[in-house]
């Protein structure tokens, strides 16, 4: 009898080659769930991404809005009183335009008389509340006051400031003292 060599299935040389040929096969799974898993993800991040960036250009334009109105609002002198309603109103909403128009009325006479300056800085503001058509901003600011009866008057301001979004510009909708 000769001595040869036997080949057992279960550890010849075949086993080797399915070995491979099964990693093969994981490993092309894995890097196919990858992909898919990675396709998922930038189609689903991108348009997240696209709308925060749109939420944060609306909070800036709502903040920027805000402060705008603060110092505009706080900056008058008797000669700019003409100018300084126009400005204003420019940027209230409809409703409270009419409103601000009647108080403007009253204080212009004050201001006249008092020969008042005023010129509005404003410190730190920050959006508290915010939709697509809407929007809160508080703002804190100071006002550099002069009057014939004092030169020097620092005023303080804590408002918050409601704002409407009408046909994609900001619009103050009404302010109230927060502190």
């Amino acid at each position: 009898m000769t001595q040869g060599f036997e080949t057992d299935p279960a550890t010849g040389p075949g086993r080797g080659a399915r070995l491979r040929w099964a990693v093969a096969a994981v490993l092309t799974l894995l890097l196919a769930a990858a992909v898919v898993v990675v396709v998922l993800e930038v189609t689903s991040l991108r348009p997240r991404a696209h709308q925060a960036t749109q939420d944060d250009q609306q909070r800036s334009a709502a903040v920027a809005a805000a402060e705008r109105f603060t110092v505009q609002f706080n900056t008058y002198d008797p000669g700019s009183l003409p100018g300084y309603e126009k400005r204003i109103k420019s940027m209230l909403t409809p409703k409270f335009g009419a409103d601000f128009a009647q108080s403007v009325d009253k204080l212009s006479g004050t201001i006249t008389s008092g020969k008042i300056t005023s010129k509005g800085e404003v410190l730190a503001s920050g959006v508290s509340e915010q939709d697509t058509d809407s929007a809160q901003v508080l703002v804190v600011a100071d006002a550099a006051v002069r009057t014939v009866y004092d030169k020097n008057v620092a005023r303080h301001f804590r408002w918050q400031i409601s704002l409407v979004n009408i046909n994609g510009k900001w619009l103050v909708d009404n302010f109230q003292s927060v502190a």
